[in-house]
């Protein structure tokens, strides 16, 4: 890889953070955890960037956020670690990771493939989010949720949303995947 092309991901590395915390402000608010536009970018930064600078992408976002910077869609800094979001949020590198792998790896990029993809990263971040919304609620919170109370503030609700943003995500990687990012990064085999 060249210097040019280095830079040149590492700028889009940094506009896939930029989405993804703009998509955390555009939410509808819900208890325990908001439903936001976050995992919307997660999915676009695996689909365009790769594997590694799609979680590369999430990373630098997660830094962002746990530094202090307002760019969750609750409260930002260390507190995080406590807080009921943890678990999608740490979601999110994996997340775009598996999609950079299985998109830039698949031979076919059909729109079945892709909806296969963007649904089981929605499925990753939704698991990993329930198992951390229990762990916060039962260790630090010291609320137990039912398992039928858990699954509906921590699965069930999300479902809808999901669906409407993996079809968005296929829709923009079939769409931008063909003349987007031009100079080696779209998507190859369109």
């Amino acid at each position: 890889m060249t210097s040019s092309s280095a830079l040149r991901f590492w700028v889009l590395s940094a506009l896939f953070a930029a989405l993804t915390a703009v998509g955390a402000q555009i939410r509808l608010p819900m208890i325990p955890v908001p439903v936001t536009l976050q995992t919307l970018f997660v999915f676009l930064a695996g689909g365009f960037l790769g594997a590694r600078w799609g979680a590369i992408s999430q990373l630098f976002y997660l830094f962002l956020g746990f530094a202090g910077l307002p760019v969750f869609a609750g409260e930002s800094g260390p507190m995080v670690f406590l807080s009921p979001t943890i678990g999608y949020l740490l979601a999110f590198p994996l997340a775009a990771l598996f999609c950079g792998v299985f998109i830039h790896r698949g031979a076919e990029k059909s729109w079945g493939y892709l909806l296969l993809i963007y649904s089981t990263s929605a499925l990753l971040i939704l698991s990993l989010g329930v198992a951390g919304l229990y762990l916060i609620q039962a260790l630090y919170l010291k609320t137990v949720f039912t398992v039928t109370q858990l699954f509906v503030t921590g699965l069930i609700i999300f479902l809808p949303g999901e669906l409407l943003k993996v079809l968005l995500s296929a829709w923009l990687t079939r769409r931008l995947g063909r003349h987007a990012l031009a100079g080696g990064l779209s998507i190859k085999n369109f």
